[in-house]
Protein backbone atom coordinates (compact mmCIF):
# COMPACT_ATOMS: atom_id res chain seq x y z
CA UNK A 1 0.00 0.00 0.00
CA UNK A 2 1.30 4.06 -1.00
CA UNK A 3 -0.02 6.94 0.41
CA UNK A 4 -0.46 8.93 -2.77
CA UNK A 5 -2.27 12.19 -1.15
CA UNK A 6 -3.55 13.99 2.04
CA UNK A 7 -6.03 16.61 0.96
CA UNK A 8 -8.69 18.58 3.80
CA UNK A 9 -12.24 19.33 2.94
CA UNK A 10 -14.66 21.76 4.53
CA UNK A 11 -18.68 20.54 4.80
CA UNK A 12 -21.19 23.51 4.03
CA UNK A 13 -21.50 23.40 8.09
CA UNK A 14 -17.70 25.40 8.51
CA UNK A 15 -17.22 23.41 12.00
CA UNK A 16 -16.81 20.58 10.65
CA UNK A 17 -12.97 19.74 8.33
CA UNK A 18 -12.12 15.99 7.25
CA UNK A 19 -8.96 14.99 6.02
CA UNK A 20 -8.85 12.54 2.98
CA UNK A 21 -5.97 10.37 2.53
CA UNK A 22 -5.72 8.58 -1.05
CA UNK A 23 -4.39 4.94 -0.72
CA UNK A 24 -2.86 2.83 -3.84
CA UNK A 25 -3.34 -0.88 -2.82
CA UNK A 26 -1.99 -1.67 -6.28
CA UNK A 27 -5.10 -3.13 -7.61
CA UNK A 28 -7.34 0.26 -6.21
CA UNK A 29 -7.16 3.36 -5.29
CA UNK A 30 -9.25 3.83 -2.38
CA UNK A 31 -10.19 6.67 0.21
CA UNK A 32 -10.38 7.38 4.01
CA UNK A 33 -12.07 10.01 5.37
CA UNK A 34 -10.54 10.88 8.47
CA UNK A 35 -11.66 13.66 11.48
CA UNK A 36 -10.08 14.28 14.51
CA UNK A 37 -7.74 11.42 13.68
CA UNK A 38 -10.81 8.61 13.65
CA UNK A 39 -11.01 6.37 10.19
CA UNK A 40 -15.20 7.33 9.97
CA UNK A 41 -15.27 5.31 6.27
CA UNK A 42 -13.37 4.23 2.94
CA UNK A 43 -14.43 5.21 -0.51
CA UNK A 44 -13.76 3.40 -3.93
CA UNK A 45 -12.59 5.76 -6.39
CA UNK A 46 -15.86 5.42 -7.84
CA UNK A 47 -17.87 6.29 -4.64
CA UNK A 48 -18.41 3.33 -3.33
CA UNK A 49 -18.72 2.89 0.58
CA UNK A 50 -16.33 0.39 1.07
CA UNK A 51 -16.33 0.41 5.30
CA UNK A 52 -18.16 2.91 7.37
CA UNK A 53 -17.43 2.59 11.37
CA UNK A 54 -20.94 2.87 12.58
CA UNK A 55 -19.42 3.03 16.38
CA UNK A 56 -18.89 6.92 16.11
CA UNK A 57 -20.57 9.92 17.90
CA UNK A 58 -23.41 11.32 16.49
CA UNK A 59 -21.62 14.68 15.17
CA UNK A 60 -19.61 12.42 12.72
CA UNK A 61 -22.67 9.97 12.26
CA UNK A 62 -24.84 13.09 10.84
CA UNK A 63 -22.07 12.76 8.06
CA UNK A 64 -23.40 9.12 7.01
CA UNK A 65 -26.84 10.55 6.20
CA UNK A 66 -27.21 10.48 2.65
CA UNK A 67 -28.21 13.92 1.55
CA UNK A 68 -24.80 14.45 3.33
CA UNK A 69 -22.81 12.04 2.08
CA UNK A 70 -23.63 12.79 -1.45
CA UNK A 71 -22.19 16.14 -0.55
CA UNK A 72 -18.98 15.14 0.56
CA UNK A 73 -18.77 12.61 -1.98
CA UNK A 74 -19.35 14.88 -4.80
CA UNK A 75 -16.52 17.33 -2.83
CA UNK A 76 -13.93 14.79 -2.94
CA UNK A 77 -14.18 13.83 -6.82
CA UNK A 78 -13.67 17.56 -7.42
CA UNK A 79 -10.61 17.69 -4.81
CA UNK A 80 -8.89 15.00 -6.55
CA UNK A 81 -10.34 15.62 -9.68
CA UNK A 82 -8.30 19.33 -9.85
CA UNK A 83 -5.12 17.63 -8.81
CA UNK A 84 -5.03 15.11 -11.38
CA UNK A 85 -5.41 18.01 -13.99
CA UNK A 86 -3.25 20.50 -12.62
CA UNK A 87 -0.71 16.76 -13.01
Amino acid sequence: MENLSIETVETSNAEEEFVLQEKDHGDAVVYDVYRKGHCLMTLSDKGDILFMDFNVTDGDRELFQLSRLHEFIEKIATVFYRKTMLA
